[in-house]
């Protein structure tokens, strides 16, 4: 098959580039030769590596596979990025769908940020070592909305929606919750991420299936290494919880409820007071991430496009936030 796009580029792109850029950055810590070993399965008429970055590049701009298109038709910088030729022929937006389509059907894009994690990592840009990571839960609604017939029954601080509510929506994986004073129709991911706020691992699930449920499944999923202190909120504690990070050599850092009837130890609001500013790291992210690359929402409809969309956001802010430490520890100047 014929590669429409080439890596040799021409003359006159070298003068797109902009140095020092968190473009620039971010091409010269990853080693794309790795992430094309990782899409290398993938038959597409064009650089398959060229493809992700512009899906990447859509990402951080939250375009539409129409818009980003568009730009990649007439903005030099993300041509260059890209490794597109000003001459050569650029994606329609027909491929980019397919493109992310092939990726999703594979389970690619979580393969893809364990891949860019490590170059990170490697680079001394993303924490692999900490003493600590932090765990939470965030709410996407469904790209589509839906009429709704609501009977709750209680369940610890979270009400959650039968489990067969009446739906009138083509996003069958869906499901309604109640938290925080909130309806919800969407989809919960369970995020993990290190000291930094960098993420390590997303985990994304119908929203009225609890995370507690999948509790000690999420942790195994997260990868922890061995020693490293959990940072959960009050919402995690319970013996049975405590048990399971013990059991994976994992030490105990979620945040203690106070007892019924009884007020909370001095001890023990001293330690949720240490966790709590340990874990606005994860909330920052999330903040970031629903604010920033449109998270809030869904763009797709499915849990295995929405668990790849989450994904794929992940890696867009991990390398916006590693070339941001980049450029502060002063290493462009060389």
């Amino acid at each position: 098959m014929r590669v429409k796009t080439t890596q040799e580029q021409t003359f006159a792109d070298s003068f797109i580039n902009i140095p020092n850029s968190q473009l620039d950055i971010i091409n010269k810590v990853i080693d794309w030769e790795v992430i094309a070993k990782d899409l290398s399965h993938i038959k597409v008429d064009y650089s398959a590596v060229s493809l992700f970055k512009a899906l990447l590049i859509g990402t951080w701009h939250n375009l539409s596979d129409e818009k980003l298109a568009d730009s990649l038709s007439r903005d030099l910088v993300f041509i260059n990025f890209c490794n597109f030729s000003l001459s050569g022929n650029k994606p329609d937006a027909t491929t980019i769908g397919r493109f992310r389509t092939k990726l999703i059907k594979q389970n690619l894009f979580d393969r893809l940020l364990s891949s860019i994690n490590l170059m990170l990592e490697n680079n001394q840009l993303k924490l692999s070592n900490g003493k600590h990571v932090a765990m939470d839960a965030t709410l996407i609604q469904s790209a589509r909305r839906t009429k709704k017939i609501i009977t709750t029954h209680k369940t610890g601080e979270v009400y959650e929606i039968d489990s067969n509510p009446i739906q009138y929506s083509d996003d069958k994986d869906a499901r309604w919750t109640f938290k925080a004073g909130k309806y919800t129709y969407g989809y919960s991911s369970v995020v993990t991420t290190d000291a930094n706020g960098l993420i390590n691992k997303a985990t994304t699930h119908p929203a009225n299936d609890s995370e507690m449920t999948h509790f000690e499944e999420n942790v195994k999923q997260a990868g922890n290494q061995k020693g490293v202190r959990v940072l959960y909120d009050k919402g995690a504690a319970s013996q049975a919880n405590s048990e399971a990070l013990k059991a994976q050599k994992l030490r105990d850092g979620i945040m203690r409820k106070k007892p019924k009837g009884k007020q909370m130890s001095h001890w023990n609001k001293l330690r949720n007071k240490a966790i709590s500013k340990r874990r606005f790291v994860v909330e920052r992210t999330f903040g970031t991430l629903k604010r920033t690359y449109g998270l809030a929402r869904s763009r797709y409809i499915g849990l295995e496009k929405v668990a790849s969309e989450v994904n794929l956001k992940a890696i867009a802010y991990n390398l916006v936030r590693a070339a941001n430490v980049y450029i502060n520890k002063g290493l462009n100047t060389a």
